[in-house]
């Protein structure tokens, strides 16, 4: 029983880190952050 309730807590985790990268990732798509092929406009681009 105690391995089932293991099991489950590492993948509560795993799917609340992968969430918050999914998050992170659309917020900054959504705020221009992310690069649109453009490296005449784009900041990071040297």
């Amino acid at each position: 029983m105690s391995a089932i309730l293991g099991d489950i807590i590492v993948i509560a985790v795993l799917v609340a880190v992968a969430a918050l990268a999914i998050r992170s990732l659309w917020k900054s798509h959504k705020s221009s952050g992310g690069c649109n092929g453009d490296c005449g406009n784009c900041r990071g681009c040297h």
